[in-house]
């Protein structure tokens, strides 16, 4: 009975050790995971704050923007024009 619960311990420690260190590994390599943190940015049009890893990247006026839609970047480069 006691060697089971060692075991059962010993389990549950090697369990959570291996569930921490996959979840860090994404983390320190700045990969954009499920639930990590994305840096936001704002779309210059419409004024919304969208995460970075999701908006659209556009060169307007020799300055780089980031757009929550192709709507809002066309939008912003009509009215740049």
């Amino acid at each position: 009975m006691l060697k089971l619960l060692f075991f059962g311990v010993l389990a549950y420690l090697a369990f959570r050790l291996i569930q921490k260190v996959r979840l860090s590994g994404g983390r320190e390599q700045g990969n954009a995971k499920p639930g990590s943190v994305d840096e936001m940015v704002q779309d210059p049009n419409c004024l919304k704050y969208i995460p970075k890893g999701n908006a659209i990247k556009k060169n307007v006026g020799g300055e780089t923007h980031f757009f929550c839609s192709q709507a809002c970047a066309e939008a912003f480069r009509n009215k740049k024009m």
